[in-house]
Order: C-alpha cells, then sequence, then structure tokens
C-alpha cells in the first residue's frame, strides 16, 4: 500500500489565510477529553458553523491566469494547484474570473444532546464567478466552486483528531487492500439470481481474457459452451456516462458491420479508455465476463436494440457485481488513474496549543452546488457526481445487487449488508447505499405505485444523451415494480385521475422555456417521446404536485375522480410494453373552464419563480402552474382552459389568511407597527394557505418583497366596505354574489373527440385503457369542502385537439374549489 504525501506548501502572502487560525472563528472551543481526544468544536451561538470564510479575493484573466502565473512561478504552491485547476475547467466564452476561498465543515457522528451535531473539517471550495461574453457582446456570468477535499495521511496524529479529518485515498485504486476490502465484502454478501423471461444470461458479454492477454472477445451465451454447461457463471456490468457527442462519435461500439469481427477478438488497445479500465478491473477482482452496452448491443440494430433494453432488469441485477464510475465523465475518460492536483497545509491551532500538523488539500472536481462539497464521498457519487445525474444510471444501480463504485476520490463496496469504503475499516447502512429503494415488494407499508411515482419524479431530473430513451432507460425498473400493470402502463402513467396532475419543477434548473418554444417541441414528430400529458414528454424535472398542493397527500378514500376517460391509448414503438412511445391519444369527458377570467402573478420571495392566480371578479379562483417560465410583459392566456380531473378532500383545519406583504425599503427594526418582523424562506408557503387574489400582491417594479406577515387574526376576511366574516362565510360569499349567475353559460373549449361508448379496438403495439384499474366514489356530500386539481390546455394545430401546458389546484375558498368547477358544463376534448 502506497500514499503519497506531498511537501508541506510553500505559500505567497495572500495564501497563507489558508493556515487559518481556530481561535479567530467566533464560537470555536475545545471538546472531548484526555481520554477520547481533544477536538475543535463551535457553539451554538454561531449562525453558519459548517463554513469558514477566509480574507482571499483574487480577479485574474483567462486563458492565461497572469496574476497566478506569477505567484506561481515565484513559488507558491497553492497558487501553482489553483491555476490548473482553474484551467482544466475554464470555457472559451469567459475573459475573467473572480475567486473567493472557504473552508467547508461537515456533521460528523452523533447529536451533541442540544439538536447540534459535531462537525468536521470536509473540503476547501474556491468560488469561481466566471465572467465573459456570448457570440452577441452579450454579457455572462456563471458561478461554480472548485472542490479541493481534506485528509490526512496520518489520522491518529493530534491535527486529524483535533479536525476530524477523512484518511487518504491510496495512490493505486487497485492495491491489494483495496482488491481484498472489495473481494471480502463479495464474499460475506448473497448474491440471489432470479432467471427472468426464462433467461439466465444477456445475450451477449465480453471475455475479457486472462490477466496480462492483450485481446478480449465477444460471446454469445446462447451458443457458447461455457454457458449452456452452468446456471452459475458470474459476469460484471458497467455503469457509466457516456458523455457529449463527440466522445460518442468515437466510443468502441458494435454495430452490424463490426458484429462477425467483435466474436472473434478485439485488442485491448483499441477500445475506449471507460473500457479498457473495466477490463483491467475484472481482470483484478477475478470475473471473466463482462456486460457494457456500446459492446454487448448491436447499436444500429433498432430490433436488438429494443429487445437488449427490454432486458435491462436481467443485466444489472443477474450480474455478481456492477462496476459504478463516478470517477469518469465520459467514455472516452478511464476511471482507474489517479493523477491528484494536490498540496499539503500547515495548520496548527491556537486553542489546543498541543495540536500541530498539516492536511492535505486535492483536487476532487467541479460542483455547481457548494453543498454538495460537504457530503461524505459515497454520498456524492450516488448523488451529485456526473455519472449519478445519467438517466439510465437509475436503474443499472437500483436493479443491482451489489456494486463496486469508483468514486473521484475514494473506491466503495456496496452490499445487502451495508457499505465500506477505501481506508475506512466502518461498515455502515446508508438510505442509498443498497439497490431497493423502488423494489421492496416484501417490506411492511410497500405501495408500488407510490414507489414508482417517487422514482419518476427521482428520474425526471437525470439527464439523457437521446430524448427517445426516456421511458427504456427505466423501463427495467418498471418491469420489475408494475409487472402487474403491464396492460394499464400508458407511457409512464396508471392512474390517470392522479398522476395527470404533474407539475414542471423548472425552478430546479437553468431552462428558460418560452410558450411557443414548449408549443413547437411538444408538435414535433421529429423526435416524439410521449403525448404532451405525459411527464414523460419533457426534458427536465416534474413533481406529482407542486409545492402548495399535493394529491399524494390523501390516497385514500378522499380522492375522488371528477373526469370520465373516455379513451386513452398508447401505440408502442417496439416490443416493451413498458419501454418507448410512437402515439398516443387521450379523449377525457369533463368540466372544462375557459381562462377568460383574470391571471395574474405573485412573485416568490429569493427567487424569480412566479405563482400564478386565476380570479374572477376580484375572487380566487385556482392557483395555476405552467409549463413555460418566460412570459411576454402582456401574456395573454385567454386561448387556454382548465379540465378539471379530481377533486381531493380538504383539510379540517384549512385557513385562509389574509396576508400584507412587506417590502425591503418599509422594514424597521422593530418591524411594522404591532408586527414583528418575521423572514420566511418562500412566499409560497402562505400563498399555500389561500391569499385572495388581488392586483396589489403582484410584485412592482422598483419594489423588493421582503416578506409576507399575518394581517388579521385567523379565520377572518374582509368583504367590502368594513364587513369581517369568517373565512367559511367569506367563501359563500363570494359564491352567492358572483358564482352563482355563471351557473348555466356555455364554455365551448372547441368541437372536441366525442364517443358515447368506450373503444375496445387493440392493434398491434397499441394499448386501449377504459378503466383505470380505479373505483369512482359517489359524488361528496355538498356540504363537503374539496379541493379540485386538474390540467391546463391549449389548442393543437389540428381541430378539437389539445396539448398540455401545464397543471392547477383550486383550494376551496372564495370561487375556489370542487363547486366552481361543477357550475361549468362538461365537455368531451382530445388531448395528444
Amino acid at each position: 500500500m502506497t500514499t503519497t504525501i506531498p511537501r508541506l506548501a510553500n505559500l505567497c502572502e495572500q495564501c497563507r489565510v489558508l493556515e487559518f487560525d481556530d481561535s479567530d472563528w467566533p464560537g470555536a472551543y475545545q471538546a472531548g477529553s484526555a481520554g477520547e481526544g481533544y477536538y475543535l468544536e463551535i457553539s451554538k451561538e454561531n449562525d453558519d458553523p459548517h463554513r469558514l470564510n477566509l480574507d482571499y479575493f483574487l480577479l485574474d484573466s483567462l486563458p492565461e491566469l497572469p496574476w497566478l502565473s506569477d505567484t506561481a512561478d515565484s513559488g507558491c504552491d497553492f497558487c501553482a494547484i489553483l491555476k490548473k485547476s482553474i484551467q482544466k475547467y475554464a470555457r472559451d466564452c469567459f475573459a475573467e474570473v473572480l475567486v473567493s476561498l472557504f473552508y467547508q465543515w461537515y456533521p460528523f457522528g452523533n447529536n451533541l444532546g442540544d439538536g447540534r451535531r459535531p462537525i468536521g473539517l470536509k473540503s476547501l471550495l474556491a468560488q469561481l464567478l466566471w465572467i465573459g461574453y456570448d457570440e452577441n457582446g452579450q454579457h455572462l456570468s456563471r458561478s461554480t466552486w472548485l472542490h479541493f477535499g481534506i485528509d490526512s495521511p496520518h489520522p491518529s496524529d493530534p491535527c486529524a483528531r483535533w479536525l476530524r479529518l477523512e484518511s487518504s485515498p491510496r495512490d493505486d485504486v487497485l492495491c491489494t487492500e483495496n482488491v481484498r476490502m472489495v473481494l471480502d465484502n463479495l464474499k460475506s454478501s448473497s448474491h440471489i439470481r432470479p432467471f427472468t423471461k426464462g433467461a439466465v444470461y444477456p445475450t451477449r458479454l465480453i471475455d475479457v481474457g486472462d490477466d496480462g492477454a492483450s485481446s478480449c472477445r465477444l460471446v454469445e451465451t446462447s451458443s457458447d459452451a461455457t454457458f449452456a454447461q452452468s446456471s452459475q457463471v458470474p459476469y460484471a456490468a458497467l455503469s457509466y456516462c457516456w458523455g457529449p457527442p463527440e466522445d460518442i462519435v468515437r466510443q468502441f461500439k458494435t454495430e452490424k458491420g463490426s458484429l462477425d469481427d467483435r466474436l472473434r477478438s478485439f485488442e485491448l488497445q483499441e477500445v475506449s479508455p471507460i473500457l479498457r479500465d473495466a477490463i483491467l478491473a475484472a481482470r483484478v477482482l477475478g470475473v471473466r465476463y463482462l456486460w457494457m452496452d456500446a459492446v454487448c448491443i448491436v447499436q444500429d440494430d433498432v430490433e436488438d436494440w429494443d429487445r437488449e433494453s427490454s432486458l435491462m432488469s436481467l443485466v444489472f441485477q443477474n450480474a455478481a457485481m456492477t462496476i459504478c464510475t463516478p470517477a469518469s465523465t465520459s467514455c472516452q475518460e478511464g476511471f482507474l488513474a489517479r493523477d491528484w492536483i494536490m498540496t499539503r497545509i500547515r495548520f496548527k491551532s491556537n486553542i489546543n496549543e498541543c495540536v500541530s500538523g498539516s492536511y492535505i488539500v486535492r483536487l476532487v472536481g467541479e460542483v455547481n452546488n457548494r453543498f454538495h462539497a460537504s457530503v461524505e464521498c459515497l454520498s456524492f457519487a450516488l448523488n451529485h457526481s456526473n455519472w449519478a445525474l445519467r438517466g439510465w444510471v437509475l436503474q443499472e444501480y437500483e436493479l443491482s445487487q451489489r456494486v463496486v463504485i469508483f468514486g473521484r476520490s475514494k473506491l466503495h463496496v456496496v452490499t445487502g449488508k451495508g457499505t465500506q469504503s477505501e481506508a475506512n475499516e466502518v461498515t455502515q447502512l446508508l438510505d442509498r447505499a443498497h439497490g431497493d429503494r423502488y423494489l421492496q415488494q416484501g417490506a411492511a407499508g410497500y405501495n408500488p405505485y407510490i414507489n414508482w411515482i417517487t422514482l419518476v419524479e427521482d428520474y425526471s431530473a437525470r439527464r439523457l444523451t437521446h430524448r427517445t430513451d426516456k421511458l427504456p432507460a427505466i423501463s427495467g425498473l418498471a418491469s420489475r415494480s408494475l409487472r402487474a400493470h403491464s396492460s394499464t402502463f400508458l407511457a409512464g402513467h396508471l392512474f390517470l385521475h392522479i398522476d395527470l396532475f404533474w407539475t414542471a419543477a423548472l425552478s430546479q434548473t437553468s431552462l428558460r422555456l418560452t410558450r411557443a418554444a414548449l408549443l413547437d417541441g411538444l408538435k414535433s414528430r421529429r423526435s416524439y417521446v410521449a403525448p404532451s400529458w405525459s411527464w414523460a414528454s419533457r426534458n427536465h424535472p416534474i413533481e406529482f404536485g407542486d409545492r402548495r398542493f399535493s394529491v399524494f397527500e390523501d390516497l385514500g378514500p378522499g380522492i375522488t375522480e371528477e373526469c370520465d376517460i373516455v379513451r386513452a391509448s398508447t401505440s408502442l414503438a417496439g416490443s416493451n410494453p413498458f419501454g418507448g412511445v410512437k402515439d398516443g391519444s387521450l379523449v377525457i369527458h369533463t368540466s372544462t373552464v375557459p381562462l377568460s377570467i383574470t391571471v395574474e402573478p405573485l412573485g416568490s420571495v429569493g427567487s424569480d419563480h412566479k405563482v400564478w392566480r386565476a380570479n374572477e371578479a376580484g375572487g380566487y379562483v385556482a392557483d395555476l402552474s405552467f409549463d413555460w417560465n418566460l412570459f411576454e410583459d402582456e401574456e395573454s392566456f385567454k386561448e387556454l382552459s382548465l379540465v378539471l380531473i379530481g377533486s381531493r378532500k380538504a383539510e379540517e383545519n384549512l385557513s385562509w389568511d389574509p396576508v400584507q406583504l412587506v417590502y425591503e425599503h418599509e422594514v424597521k427594526d422593530e418591524g411594522p407597527e404591532g408586527t414583528s418582523v418575521v423572514r420566511f424562506g418562500m412566499m409560497d408557503t402562505w400563498v399555500a394557505a389561500g391569499v385572495p387574489g388581488h392586483s396589489r400582491l403582484g410584485l412592482s417594479e422598483d419594489r423588493i418583497i421582503y416578506g409576507v406577515l399575518p394581517h388579521r387574526e385567523r379565520g377572518h376576511f374582509r368583504v367590502g366596505d368594513g364587513e369581517i366574516i369568517d373565512g367559511q362565510q367569506a367563501s359563500r360569499h363570494f359564491k352567492e354574489g358572483v358564482a352563482g349567475g355563471s351557473t348555466n353559460q356555455d364554455h365551448d373549449v372547441g368541437k372536441g373527440y366525442r364517443s358515447d361508448t368506450a373503444d375496445t379496438h387493440r392493434g398491434t403495439g397499441e394499448k386501449n385503457l377504459n378503466s383505470h384499474g380505479t373505483t369512482s366514489e359517489s359524488p361528496p356530500d355538498n356540504d363537503e369542502e374539496r379541493y379540485a386539481y386538474g390540467i391546463i390546455v391549449h389548442p393543437a394545430s389540428e381541430p378539437g385537439k389539445y396539448i398540455r401546458v401545464g397543471a392547477f389546484h383550486s383550494v376551496p375558498r372564495e370561487f375556489g374549489g370542487l363547486d366552481y368547477f361543477r357550475s361549468y358544463q362538461k365537455q368531451t376534448l382530445e388531448i395528444i
């Protein structure tokens, strides 16, 4: 075993702040005892005990970085590694970079007894503000963080204990100690091979050959004698990132024209770096056969790809181990090399003068969120690495029984018994360690439908090289967890009166989407993925519900189907019932409300997220969530309609508190008269309680919303001039005064598609759904308050057809709630 220890860093005057003084940190004190050892702790009076800012700011020019070059040439070791790290991630469009530094600490061990957890030094972060101009001369800026991990090659020395440092990784990821750790964990865990569809092995596997061999070959398991003689031949599966298009086109792969060559043999030196490292790892770990999609699936054979992608549950669940590669970002990048960019920083405590030593600072990579650098290395690999954000990886990891994870800084092995990390003898069971989050059919309280919904929300935030993989990339998980629903599975949906209510979580992304761009994408047939009503039609995160309302808060008798599904169908793109589709349609008969009523935005404190409200005659109707987030100054919504899908029983203590907005320039130290200043993270949490939709609630051009405060006692609302009544009376007052007049209006949403009987035709590859498999309740009691929810539609190019462009929910206050929507005539329309 070898762990390289770099020399102590020579630091320039500006970089000496890295040798921080722990006594200058507010709230820092000595904790522990002589028996257990002393360590640094921060008192609860410190508002941010996980961040120690350093007095370091630097503005330098790209790409040469002349300031850092000068100081590095003068002998500063940290300036040298900072320069190298910045240049590694620099983009051509940026001309300057502004750098600041801070130390990031992380929770360590168990609670201290007062709700806090002790802390350990985790990372040094260089916050980078990239500054430049685009091709049109427009100003560009972007913030990222360089993540330098901190560790100690001597875990037992006083400095490591005082700062609670992690141990250093080894120079060779496949050193004897690491290989022994992996093999011991695999040996002590069980591997159950459940045969799928009568098959035992994938169609093809790579024979990696003996250690030191220069060639490999592809084998077809159905005709190879080794696999015919035994059902227990172990193989490894590879989970990796394909990378950007320029890397993918150069990837070593199998196509129709090269299949025979691959079956004969191929040289190790001609394969992609990711495959070369996987072959080397498999040989060292004693596994003769390896599955990799690019080689084991014929990439230009549509039928072969469709068949093999439908067998993913077999490939990964039956593998003796899955090799996962968060250390790599592309098929052209291996995962075994450890060429550290690192240096070593001195440390001497001024709180405990007996503590002195040093720690290693080594580049881990670039992150887009500083909090991703505060988690331990396995959690980072499983949640925040480029590998973890790849769409196919979700089912590859979750279906695997045992995985070996090659992280950026350490090696990990995960089995059903727990996880063990390199240079760490403590084995622990993590929530995300074992791949069974969505497959626990035997567990108490298991609900396959809820698990599927959770899976889809997770999956929707992940990246895919090809949009058309949206459904195939989770078809393996779907076939395992929803096998009883294959005949009613419609483009990712099961129970339409529930899961049609999803919202576009665009605030989680940097995507800026106009209504025109949204419609163009949904109308295009060039890269069709799913019908517009399916979450799979979107290339961004989605949520089932929104931050203010969710159907899934009550999946019992409180949910009622308020629409009649005349027909729901999809045409499969292949033979996989959970795979891609080439068409889809939903014909629905329900109450429909044209958005000719007033629509206004409400601003969200602390972000550019807008909450939209529909109002009628000054009274609230519904909260709206659109599938686009770039709006015109005078955006018109008159083409749109609200389509009722279902209702949910309202909470008994549902409140409807009026609020006032408090603006930044109006805030005094003591707060507005008669109130105390309260800061809330999001205005949405108050909007959810029912903010009446008045124009005064909009954002002003020259005023910044500071927060929201209750305006009067709970349960009262002002109606007209001076009249104050309770919340329930207010709701009835509005309905009796205005809503009653709309009962007999004819709200035409278009000719639509009308059918008095369900279409029972089943063509080749087409699925029709005449019943959701759920039973609608009888209409609820008239006195029962109920939320209403549904989708927002826009006319399609074809007359009588519509495209889904949003979702809504309606709180039973003022005009809102189920009664309002029932007052409108039902229409039949087709959503494509």
